[in-house]
């Protein structure tokens, strides 16, 4: 027969123990999911941050080409911007999920190429694209769909 203390017995008292143990651990495992949940979000925000001040020369001079306004150098804008997209990059690598990792780094190696090795000038005046700004766009988007979760 098992003691009993009360009302309650000893099963009773360690199912309810063990029960609060088990809760302890299922909202410490949640806690953590939800910070690397907020750390991921601020990541990609900071990510997608880097690529705006690219973005927004990209649409101005694409907008103003042919205007009175000021000529703006998109080979300076985006060479500008580059080391701060390059840290960032780096910065987002560890959430990008394992089996997307070497598309990740195949967009940031093609973006590599087209913004230092080539040029905004290089790809409008020495080739035959109709849109330079979409290619440039095109890249930046394709490194920011790894943002999205």
């Amino acid at each position: 027969m098992p003691i009993e203390l009360g009302t309650f017995n000893v099963a009773s008292i360690a199912l309810g123990f063990l029960g609060g143990i088990v809760c302890h651990y299922l909202a410490k495992a949640r806690a953590a999911e939800e910070r690397q949940i907020s750390e991921q979000a601020k990541a990609a925000a900071s990510f997608r941050a880097a690529f705006a001040p690219t973005l927004a020369a990209i649409d101005f001079s694409k907008k103003h080409r042919n205007s009175d306004a000021p000529p703006l150098d998109v080979d300076e804008a985006l060479k500008k911007a580059f080391f701060q997209q390059a840290t960032e990059f780096e910065l987002f690598r560890p959430y990008v999920p394992k089996n997307k990792q070497k598309d990740y780094q195949k967009k940031w190696d093609e973006y590599y190429e087209e913004v230092w090795n080539y040029g905004f000038v290089a790809t409008t005046f020495n080739t035959d694209i109709e849109d330079p700004w979409k290619v440039y766009k095109d890249l930046i988007h394709g490194l920011l769909q790894f943002t999205q979760v």
